[in-house]
């Protein structure tokens, strides 16, 4: 079975219609589709800072390739205990995605 991470990176994919990126590609994006590109984060805690850095990071990479940047993040709560999952984009790609 998919490790968890894994798991949640092809959730993501489908989600935005696209295809996961395997492991050791050396991409900063986890999935990308015609129109997004994501970095995917299950994660025990994670500061604004970091999560800030990794939405202005994933917008600069799709910004190259005249996509949305979406971070997908997810709480590891512990077994049974589900939490949903968070897309975070910035302003400007929010501007960008809606006009």
């Amino acid at each position: 079975p998919d490790k968890p991470f894994k798991a949640f990176e092809r959730s993501v994919a489908r989600l935005i219609g696209g295809a996961r990126h395997w492991a050791n590609s050396g991409e900063k994006i986890d999935a990308e589709s015609d129109g997004v590109v994501a970095q995917c984060k299950l994660v025990k805690r994670m500061s604004l800072a970091e999560l800030t850095s990794l939405a202005e990071m994933v917008e600069q990479e799709a910004a190259a390739k005249f996509k949305a940047g979406v971070v997908a993040v997810k709480l590891r709560r512990g077994s049974g205990r589900a939490s949903p999952m968070l897309l975070v984009v910035t302003e400007a790609t929010w501007r960008r995605m809606n006009g």
